[in-house]
């Protein structure tokens, strides 16, 4: 399907001032700058979504002088890379984040001419460049000089991306002989900016335009309730072989999903025992989860199916106050509540093709695993606020507290073990998805044919603010109304009457999570 782009809901936020210990900056909300990006490494193709068209963008700056732009902020992958003038997005005055001019900077070194090269699944959607050494700067931070970084100087991205997870699961090849090579989170802490290579992350609510990273500290404000720790779980580079025996990416357990409905009363969508090694990646907007679960909560929502991994529910359904519980770790884990205003999303079908509810069809946000990963994207990380701490191989989740971008209290984390307002430690493991598991398929979820879609009566009780077919969803983006578009694979050929072009799934050109998961 063709991506109708967001309105930009908010331009990269002024630089935040930097202090010893740490490095606190605003994450700022735009539309997704294209639609079907999936990177290939070697022999392997990982793709991820951007499931409601928003990435979440941070300054930084890069060169001498020093050159002023915007990146894509994902804890799924591991490089920074920029996009040069000379790409054709930047030639075309598309490159929204800024754009680079190597031949300004004083301190431009090339490394590797021509070695840095992401290539993706869609025809022409690639980048690539140089390796370089440069002076980079965080949030006005101390200038950082000879950081490897990736130029682009052909490519279909409009802005680059700085990558936050572990060295270990950076880009391949790359200049460094043993394919590590010192991160921005590395350089951080030998620096002294940071004193270990942990940092918090805000996305805050949907409606709102900014959240807030803290590299080296843990706000309070942002969070309500409990912050418990949970170890990062083992991960192999194929689903069903041996994982590694030290994480390299951030997986966690997830014991427990659940339905809450408008009168509180709460459905298990996980079975008994369900135990689900997931990874956390800001670089993947909606959650992909087993398809089980999937089915239990499309069919519960009355959800159809309209091609392409969209699953399709009243846009209405986003006013009701039912929610998804996650739950990490066993018994005395985390839980995270997301409502389903938080999840539903852009209008895939328009109200004249969507029988019975004139808001239209809107995307549910949930579909199934890619490559057998289970990946809690932005729709989830919106609503929990996560610590990563690389140096002892953990996360601590709370619930997020949303619209607290402007207030602050900052408690640095020092060296050692402990993470600042972290109560206790949930220990339970989990598993990833086998073959099998992997490439088993949803079920019994209508698919829509014809020329009209019909929604499917809930099981769940959603309210009547939901269910009014004259409602209208209260923080979705409509489509155009046309009829234009093409979705892709399906069922029936009339998908293509009437799909409108909306903010569904588009890849992000990251690599993220999902990459990152088998570069190990």
């Amino acid at each position: 399907m063709t991506l109708h782009m967001l309105p930009l809901l908010a331009a990269a936020a002024p630089l935040a001032a930097a202090s010893a210990g740490y490095i606190h900056l605003d994450v700022s909300k735009q539309a997704a700058s294209n639609p079907s990006l999936a990177r290939r490494q070697q022999d392997f193709q990982a793709s991820l979504t951007q499931a409601n068209g928003l990435e979440y963008l941070v300054n930084i700056t890069v060169g001498t002088p020093p050159q002023n732009l915007a990146v894509t902020l994902d804890t799924g992958s591991s490089d920074l890379w920029i996009p040069s003038i000379s790409s054709k997005p930047c030639r075309e005055g598309q490159c929204d984040g800024g754009e680079f001019v190597p031949s300004q900077s004083s301190s431009y070194n090339i490394i590797d001419e021509g070695g840095f090269n992401i290539t993706y699944a869609g025809p022409g959607d690639s980048d690539s460049g140089n390796w370089v050494e440069e002076s980079v700067s965080v949030s006005g931070s101390k200038t950082i000089n000879n950081t490897i970084i990736g130029v682009a100087l052909q490519g279909a991205d409009q802005h680059g991306v700085m990558g936050i997870g572990y060295d270990t699961n950076e880009a391949q090849p790359n200049p460094s002989p043993d394919g590590s090579y010192p991160s921005m989170l590395d350089h951080m802490v030998s620096q002294g900016l940071i004193n270990r290579r942990a940092y918090s992350l805000y996305l805050n609510d949907l409606n709102e335009t900014t959240g807030s990273v803290c590299f080296g500290c843990v706000d309070s404000t942002k969070y309500t309730g409990d912050l418990i720790a949970l170890p990062l779980q083992q991960s192999a580079r194929y689903p069903g072989e041996p994982a590694n025996p030290t994480p390299s990416v951030f997986y966690v357990t997830l014991t427990g999903v659940s339905f809450i409905d408008s009168t509180g009363a709460e459905t298990t969508l996980s079975s008994e025992g369900y135990a689900q090694s997931v990874v956390l990646d800001s670089g993947t907007s909606e959650v992909l989860l087993n398809n089980y679960i999937l089915t239990g909560l499309a069919n519960g929502l009355g959800a159809v199916y309209v091609g392409e991994e969209n699953y399709v529910v009243p846009c209405s359904y986003s006013n009701t106050n039912a929610s998804i519980r996650y739950t990490f770790g066993g018994e005395d884990g985390p839980s995270v509540v997301v409502p389903l205003s938080e999840v539903i999303y852009g209008q895939l079908v328009p109200p004249r093709d969507f029988a019975g509810h004139s808001s239209g069809g809107c995307n549910m946000g949930v579909s199934g695993p890619i490559e057998g990963q289970v990946i809690l994207g932005d729709t989830f990380l919106r609503n929990a606020y996560v610590v990563f701490d690389l140096d002892n191989y953990q996360v601590a989740i709370a619930q997020a507290r949303g619209g607290q971008a402007s207030i602050s209290s900052l408690q640095v984390i020092s060296t050692g073990t402990e993470l600042p307002g972290v109560s206790s430690t949930a220990t339970a493991a989990g598993t990833q998805l086998n073959e099998e598991e992997a490439s088993a398929t949803a079920i019994g979820i209508p698919e829509a044919t014809g020329n009209t879609v019909t929604a499917g009566t809930p099981t769940f009780q959603l309210g009547a603010s939901a269910t009014a077919s004259n409602a209208s969803p209260s923080n979705t983006s409509s489509g155009t109304g046309s009829d234009s578009g093409s979705p892709g694979s399906s069922s029936s050929s009339g998908l293509a009457a009437f799909i409108t072009p909306g903010p569904q799934a588009a890849f992000l050109g990251a690599a993220g999570a999902v990459a990152g998961a088998f570069l190990m």
